[in-house]
C-alpha cells in the first residue's frame, strides 16, 4: 500500500481530533482517493486503446487487418466498460467517505461538550439542531423549541401540534438564541 499523502494522511489536527470516527473517515477518504486514481488510470488506458481508430478508420471487411481491428475494438470496448465501472465504484467510495466524515464531525461536536444539555438550557423559541436517527448516521434537522420537558424537548414540527417531534437532550447538537449559537452547554455556565 502506498504511503498516504495529502489531506487524508490520518494525522490528527486541531480541527480533526483522533477519534475512532475520524480515523474511519480518513481511512475511507484514502480508499476513495485510491479508487478515483485507479478509475482515472483505467480511463486513460481505455482511451489509448482506441488510438488505432482515432482518424475514423472504418473496419474493412475482407481486409487482412479486419480480424485484428475487431479484436482491438473489443479490447478497447471492454476496457472502457471496466473504466466506467471503476468510476462508479470510486463515486460510491467518495459518498461513503463523505458520510463517514459527517458522522465524525457530529461525534466531535458531541465529544467536545464539557457537560450534557439540560432542561434549564432551553426556553420556547430557541432554535435547535438535533441529530436524527442513529449515532452512525449524520442526519440532522433544525427545529424551534415549543417546550422543555424533564427528559425531552418538544419541538415545533410545523403541523399545528399533531406532528411535533420530541428529542432527548443527548441528541441536541446546538442551540441558537438571539443570533448566538452554542454547541457546548458548558459555555452557558460562565
Amino acid at each position: 500500500m502506498p504511503t498516504p499523502t495529502g489531506p487524508h494522511d490520518g494525522e490528527p489536527t486541531a480541527a480533526r481530533p483522533a477519534t475512532p470516527e475520524q480515523r474511519e473517515a480518513d481511512r475511507l477518504a484514502r480508499l476513495a482517493d485510491d479508487a478515483e486514481a485507479t478509475a482515472e488510470r483505467m480511463s486513460r488506458h481505455a482511451s489509448g486503446l482506441y488510438g488505432r481508430f482515432a482518424g475514423g478508420q472504418p473496419l474493412l471487411y475482407g481486409h487482412h487487418s479486419y480480424k485484428s481491428a475487431v479484436r482491438d475494438r473489443r479490447r478497447a470496448d471492454s476496457a472502457t466498460r471496466r473504466a466506467v465501472d471503476a468510476a462508479e465504484r470510486a463515486k460510491q467510495a467518495r459518498t461513503r467517505a463523505r458520510g463517514a466524515q459527517a458522522v465524525a464531525d457530529l461525534a466531535a461536536v458531541e465529544a467536545g461538550r464539557t457537560r450534557d444539555w439540560q432542561r434549564s438550557d432551553f426556553r420556547p423559541g430557541d432554535v435547535v439542531t438535533v441529530r436524527d436517527f442513529r449515532r452512525d448516521m449524520a442526519v440532522t434537522s433544525t427545529y424551534r423549541v415549543k417546550r422543555a420537558n424533564p427528559k425531552t424537548l418538544t419541538l415545533d414540527g410545523g403541523g399545528g401540534g399533531w406532528d411535533d417531534p420530541k428529542r432527548t437532550y443527548d441528541r441536541i447538537l446546538s442551540r441558537t438564541r438571539d443570533g448566538v449559537t452554542v454547541t457546548d452547554p458548558g459555555q452557558l455556565d460562565t
